[in-house]
């Protein structure tokens, strides 16, 4: 699909290109009706399947009432000649992503148990809703102008009842840094756990500034989220104290009954070891 920046799609003017996906690209724009900036996410294909996950997306997110889940504004397709666009439009996060943020170094620690709270009030709420993300990532998480937190891309998200295996036709549903390793077994279905694990993983990241895995191809990178047992954060960084990282290797371990049974409770646990470790005291978090 080329590039939209001049275009207007209604009454939206897009122009500057801000973020680059696989399903869609995302617009800085202005809405004329309202006199504000707008972010607006452009599907790119024209199929059966987009076309549900476009509507799935905009519905999902329409019934979402949480204050760290990124609003919509609007929805709609627009027509120009052959070419149909479908938009979704949501505002404008001046402070970017999270995965940007972190590129520029890792979060302190009480920064990160602040971030971590937002992100966790925002997944226990969509839990509750019976809603599995499926694609928590740095990338997903944006920051307003104030430093607030948001959960967002919601076009892969499932009810936890629906057939949400990993794959779809032979394609990675999510993205493979992230996901948990019990997705990778025949016939498991994403639940809640799932996500609680990709939370782990942000929440190493945020704290040393880098993904537990690394490898040079995708079932490399699989088999280690299976098989390899996560670095010692402590090894990443000096500030990082035993409590610490109990937490976060907790919240990576590969049986998805042995972590934390809720965002909320990760983020507790996290943000309570950060406050002992800030007073010196050997105060291990709840298990």
């Amino acid at each position: 699909m080329p590039g939209l920046e001049g275009k207007t799609l209604g009454r939206y003017e897009l122009y500057q290109l801000v973020g680059r996906g696989g399903m869609a690209d995302v617009y800085k724009g202005y809405d004329v009706h309202f006199d504000r900036e707008v972010a607006v996410k452009v599907f790119k294909r024209e199929d059966e399947e987009m076309l549900r996950r476009f509507v799935r997306e905009a519905r999902l997110m329409a019934s979402f009432q949480n204050e760290h889940l990124v609003p919509i504004y609007d929805a709609g397709q627009y027509q120009e000649d052959y070419d149909t666009r479908y938009y979704i439009v949501m505002p404008f996060m001046e402070g970017g992503t999270l995965r940007t943020r972190i590129r520029q170094s890792p979060l302190s620690l009480e920064e990160s148990c602040r971030a971590l709270n937002d992100i966790a009030d925002a997944l226990d709420y969509i839990h509750r809703q019976g809603i599995v993300h499926r694609d928590i990532k740095a990338s997903n998480v944006l920051l307003d102008a104030q430093g607030k937190y948001y959960l967002s891309d919601f076009g892969i998200a499932r009810i936890a009842t629906d057939a949400t295996q990993l794959t779809t036709t032979g394609n990675v549903l999510g993205t493979v840094d992230y996901i948990a390793p019990e997705l990778f077994q025949d016939n498991h279905r994403a639940d809640a756990r799932s996500d609680l694990y990709s939370l782990g993983v942000l929440l190493f990241e945020m704290v040393t500034g880098q993904l537990p895995f690394a490898a040079e191809n995708q079932l490399a990178l699989v088999s280690m989220h299976i098989n390899k047992q996560p670095p010692s954060p402590r090894s990443i960084s000096q500030d990082i104290s035993p409590q610490i990282e109990h937490v976060i290797l907790k919240a990576l371990e590969k049986r998805p009954e042995q972590r934390y049974g809720s965002a909320s409770e990760l983020a507790d646990a996290f943000c309570l070891a950060v406050t002992a470790s800030s007073h010196n005291q050997l105060v291990l978090p709840p298990v």
